[in-house]
């Protein structure tokens, strides 16, 4: 089968504390210490076989994310941008739909033919988090496209525990090429799902959400607020081809966060009220959390989902003073976050579609990778 691979030279900075873990496995847990010189490349391996917990999957549509893209992007060192877990070679890719083709011997959930995607995160069950419940957070996790294969391949072998039935996606989408495109949209929407109503607490609806940054992950959070009955969802970006694609999804308080002043702004499309909801998508934290501390309502939750490349500086008294909560967010694992979200698509009031703007072929997925780095798009789908 046809896989786009990831590779990378290991060569640890001198000054990063490598753990044994990290040195015997040579699995890093900070990529961006360890790997230097990453290369994208199309080649043939064999087709995976199914263990007997996994079913393999016919990948039809995988979209880019950007924790794909920077891990092709470098420091002037050359060591990758990303800054968390990654064993390689490795093939990429986490947001994706398919087709069920086999079934380990011991799994039950489905059958050939299922159309299906899956979380990232597989976890053990039997740690200390997981016995808690906090699987997102096993202490002996693996991770599809990470640090075990993934699905920017014609098929993907994923353990059944982590794999969830989209068949009733087709009660919004009359073909199959159209449900399994809007199905490769569902693990991104879990992201800002899981920050909003798996962290954070008490977001009602009629709150006003802010979006800082209007990429993937702010556009389908942006689409599952509103599903989720906002008041108004605001939203500020910088790219012109990014605003426009706000503006397509049927967004009206898209602004340049460069054009306008983003708290006189907040404090005038909310009539004085300020943001009941800020989300961090953009990474930009030295512009954005100024605003969010000028803009916050009265008991605001502060919902931070981006990897920032530095650290705000962060001003506790106006949390306090207006009772505002700051939640830490990333994954989308627990709280049946894949099954809600995957029913608000079936029931029409999450349409991701719109926001695909690209899609390339499985042989040119480099390319993919690439224009996804230049972060004018909504969506970049691989079509396998």
């Amino acid at each position: 089968m046809r896989a786009l691979v990831l590779d990378a030279e290991w060569n640890p900075r001198a000054d990063y504390d490598l753990s044994d873990d990290e040195r015997e496995r040579r699995r890093a847990m900070n990529s961006g210490q360890v790997w230097q010189h990453p290369e994208l490349r199309v080649e043939e391996r064999e087709r995976p076989e199914p263990a007997t917990d996994e079913v393999l999957i016919r990948v039809r549509y995988a979209g880019i994310c950007g924790s794909d893209v920077s891990m092709i992007e470098t420091d002037d060192e050359g060591y990758m941008h990303y800054s968390a877990y990654t064993q390689l070679p490795n093939v990429t890719g986490h947001e994706f739909a398919g087709e069920v083709v086999e079934t380990g011997s011991d799994t039950s959930l489905f059958e050939v033919g299922d159309l299906v995607t899956a979380e990232v995160t597989d976890y053990c069950g039997r740690c200390q988090m997981c016995r808690q419940g906090f699987h997102g957070h096993c202490e002996n996790f693996e991770q599809l496209g990470f640090t075990i294969d993934g699905a920017f391949a014609e098929y993907v072998a994923v353990p059944e525990k982590i794999v969830w039935d989209v068949s009733d996606l087709a009660r919004q989408y009359d073909d199959e090429d159209r449900l399994f495109r809007a199905a490769a949209t569902i693990e991104p929407s879990t992201i800002s799902y899981y920050g909003l109503f798996g962290r954070a607490e008490g977001i009602l609806p009629g709150d006003y959400h802010v979006y800082h940054g209007v990429g993937p992950i702010g556009l389908t959070g942006m689409n599952v607020s509103r599903a989720a009955g906002a008041g108004k969802v605001i939203a500020f970006e910088p790219s012109d081809e990014r605003r426009e694609i706000a503006h397509g999804l049927g967004f009206d308080h898209v602004y340049d966060p460069l054009d306008v002043d983003p708290v006189t702004t907040i404090d005038d499309v909310t009539d004085g009220e300020g943001a009941d909801v800020h989300v961090e998508t953009s990474g930009a934290v030295s512009a954005t959390y100024p605003v969010i501390e000028d803009s916050l309502s009265e008991r605001a939750n502060v919902i931070h989902i981006s990897n920032a490349g530095s650290n705000p500086e962060i001003a506790l008294r106006k949390y306090q003073g207006n009772s505002a909560q700051l939640y830490g967010s990333e994954g989308h694992t627990d709280q049946q976050v894949y099954p809600r979200t995957i029913r608000l698509m079936a029931a029409g009031r999450l349409d991701n579609l719109p926001m695909v703007t690209s899609t390339f072929d499985l042989a040119d997925a480099a390319d993919a990778v690439r224009q996804a780095a230049m972060r004018v798009d909504g969506k970049v789908l691989i079509e396998m």
